[in-house]
This record gives structure tokens, sequence and C-alpha cells, in this order.
């Protein structure tokens, strides 16, 4: 009988274990994403046929979020085909109304306008960009240097390609895009505050 009770102990303290493990990795879960320092560089890998974006430090997985991409698809070839581009890019400038980073604008390119790129060298406060499909008065914007050398090289066309911030939902789920990849606002901003000009971006299918 005593046998039995130490049994059903140690079953229940294993139980009560693995709650409070449970409960503490789903509370770390919605710890703000850490500061890079050393070595290490924060990159950015993009799952199309999964929705998924996953921000890398290193070899450690640091945070993953839904997101949307194109309702062309991918394999991004032309402007206007409303596909994601698939391949390795870099973040080619930022804008955010609200980041303690501010805005990383180059060469004064900050809004888009029927697609292309369009020289606003205030930064985009005073633009169209803070529309509700790139998050409204949450608007927060990570363009991307697509077409690369590489897609120029094979013809690919194309500009204003993103990863930004996006209210425009349905039933609380993100919309598909015309080829950026939208996020909810509350990530696209966790997001924006640990990358920089020059972050990896890999795209893949």
């Amino acid at each position: 009988m005593r046998q039995g009770l130490h049994w059903l102990y140690a079953r229940f303290a294993i139980v009560v274990l693995a709650f409070f493990t449970l409960a503490a990795s789903v509370a770390a879960s919605d710890d703000p994403l850490p500061q890079p320092e050393g070595p290490a560089r924060v990159r950015i890998a993009i799952h199309c046929s999964r929705n998924l974006l996953q921000v890398w430090l290193g070899p450690t997985l640091m945070r993953e979020y839904p997101v949307e991409t194109g309702k062309g698809g991918v394999h991004k070839r032309r402007s206007g085909d409303h596909r994601t581009p698939i391949g390795e890019y870099e973040i080619a400038w930022m804008a955010s109304r609200h980041s303690p980073k501010g805005h990383r604008i180059v060469d004064g390119r900050s809004w888009c306008r029927d697609n292309k790129f369009i020289d606003a060298p205030k930064g985009p406060p005073l633009e169209k960009l803070w529309s509700a499909s790139y998050g409204g008065d949450e608007a927060c914007v990570m363009s991307l240097n697509y077409p690369n050398e590489k897609d120029r090289a094979r013809g690919f066309t194309g500009d204003c390609i993103h990863i930004h911030s996006c209210k425009h939902l349905v039933d609380a789920a993100l919309t598909k895009s015309f080829g950026c990849i939208h996020m909810f606002p509350q990530d696209a901003r966790e997001l924006y505050d640990v990358v920089s000009v020059g972050t990896p971006v890999k795209i893949f299918p």
C-alpha cells in the first residue's frame, strides 16, 4: 500500500513539474525579443507555404510569427503579378512612426505609389504609406531589395516588396498581399526593433 502511494505521489509530482515547465515556456514566448549583441547576427527566414516568419540569432531560433504572402503565389517575375519573390534578400530601408529606432531611410526611398518607389527624403509620415494596408497609425515597414542583382540578370521586374504591418483583416486573420509579407502590427513592431538595414532575409516557397 505504502509503495503504491509513493508511486502515486511521484506521478503527481511529474505532472505538476510538466505544467509549470509548459507555463514558463508560454510566458517566455511573450517576452520581448533580445537585442543582438556580439558577433551573432539576426537573420530572417520566411516560409511561404507555412505562412511563417522566423527570426534567427546565429544558430538559435528566437521567434516565429504568422504572416501572409502574395495572392498570386510565389516566384515573382514581373511587376503586377502579385507574387512573393523567392530567394535571398536584405532589408533595404525601414520606416516606423512609433519605434524608438525611428526611420532608416536610404536614398530617399520611403513609400510607394502605383507599385513604384517614390523619393520622399523627409520620410513617410506625410505619405499614403500609412494607409490601413500598411498598418495605419501602427504602420511599420521593412522594405526588401527586390529585385536584387540576380533577379535583374534574369529579367525580373517589380518594386515595393516589403515586410510590413497590415490592418486589413478578415475574421481577425491576415489577408493576402500584392506580393509583400503581411504581419500583425504588434508582431511587425517587435520585429522592427531587432532588425536593421542590411539584415539578411531568405524567402522559401
